[in-house]
């Protein structure tokens, strides 16, 4: 590799750059799932070729990188079977990065099927399209940010998980369906290029974990001169200036997600509009003032309303989004007692959760001896906890 670097590096990166790389990254021992390391010898494993052929390149990078923690021995994950006890050529790692994949390809079907016009249809489409863009924009910036510190600590497990989770909750699972015109509808190309621009930055974020997927994609997004490769291409460098945005916008996913969780509990079709209300709160003032913010949560939570109250509205239930109250219209006879109960249990739970992560994170010998990616989980778990 280095003597191909010296050898290609200035033809492909320039005559100033005469080695791709500075460092070298040295894995820890692959071993199977019982920790014995992985040997023709022992017939513990798995054929490689068998695994490419039925998870494809990409899926087999992301079953290997997401194993191996930064330090640590690679543990893969290819199970035994039972009779022969030989090692089978499966991963549900792998297999993990397969449905990733595909995943991706989906998303790109649906970006490319969409009918374009000049502008919005709607005021509140257009709102909605602008908030997400500028949400997601604030996104990439921290991702950006995390990746960076992710390669600078050679923490790689950590960098293609964390894409992994943007890439399939944030981008596919909020924004894309945040941005994706009512059925019959067409989309402005202002909202169809900035999402395009978002999809290729994060393939190029992608890239070198997976650089088979992330370089199709890359080029099917948008049509592309010679040489224009993602392998080559710079990642666009964004910058955080609305950083109180991430925070309204988590509030808004927590709303539409206590609500929708609240119609699968009493069995509403979630695809009939309901009416809705939210109890007036300076938080919830402030959220719902920004242009975009109440029609964006009547859209992923299908509500023909949402309007602010003082009071507990009749023929109501009630769900708690963080520390804002919202109810949605039922018009059964509601167990006022049961509910008041049931909300009392999942406050009691949420603080006691809180308060054993906060007892971990106290102890310094846990903090100081845990690996780095263990004690971040617990972070997130505890922000996670105070959030919801």
């Amino acid at each position: 590799m280095i003597m191909a670097g010296y050898e290609w590096a200035p033809g492909l990166l320039g005559k100033d750059k005469v080695m791709p790389f500075e460092h070298v990254y040295y894995t820890g021992m692959v071993r199977d799932n019982k920790r014995r390391k992985m040997s023709k010898s022992l017939g513990n494993s798995p054929d490689a070729l068998a695994l490419l052929e039925k998870y494809g390149a990409d899926g087999v990078r992301f079953g290997l990188l997401s194993a191996a923690a930064a330090g640590n021995d690679i543990v893969f994950d290819a199970p035994f079977d039972q009779k022969t006890k030989s090692i089978l050529n499966e991963s549900q790692l792998c297999d993990q990065g397969l449905r990733f994949c595909n995943k991706m390809w989906n998303a790109l079907k649906l970006i490319k099927q969409w009918e374009l016009v000049d502008e919005a249809p709607t005021t509140e489409a257009a709102e909605i399209n602008a908030l997400a863009a500028a949400w997601m924009q604030e996104k990439l910036a921290v991702l950006q940010q995390d990746l960076t510190e992710d390669y600078a600590q050679f923490r790689l497990s950590d960098g293609i998980k964390r894409l992994y989770k943007f890439i399939w909750d944030d981008f596919c699972s909020w924004y894309l369906e945040l941005v994706k015109p009512v059925y019959g509808s067409p989309l402005d190309r202002a909202t169809y290029e900035r999402t395009v621009d978002f999809y290729s930055e994060l393939m190029n974020l992608l890239h070198p974990f997976m650089p088979f997927v992330s370089e199709e994609i890359w080029h099917l997004l948008r049509d592309r001169k010679d040489g224009d490769d993602c392998i080559v291409s710079a990642v666009p460098c964004s910058s955080s200036v609305q950083p109180e945005l991430v925070e309204a916008m988590d509030l808004m996913n927590t709303m539409v997600t206590r609500l929708r969780e609240l119609r699968a509990e009493k069995q509403l079709p979630q695809r009939d509009a309901m009416e809705a209300w939210y109890v007036q709160t300076d938080k919830a003032g402030a959220l719902f003032a920004t242009p975009g913010a109440k029609p964006l949560v009547c859209k992923m939570a299908n509500l023909s309303s949402l309007t602010a109250v003082t009071e507990d509205p009749e023929q109501s239930l009630p769900v708690m989004a963080g520390t804002e109250k919202l109810f949605l219209a039922y018009t059964e006879e509601v167990d006022v007692d049961a509910e008041r109960e049931k909300l009392i249990q999942e406050i009691e739970y949420t603080r006691g959760f809180i308060l054993s992560v906060a007892k971990k994170l106290s102890n310094e010998r846990f903090v100081a001896g845990a690996p780095a990616d263990v004690v971040d989980r617990e972070r997130q778990k505890m922000a996670d906890g105070k959030r919801g």
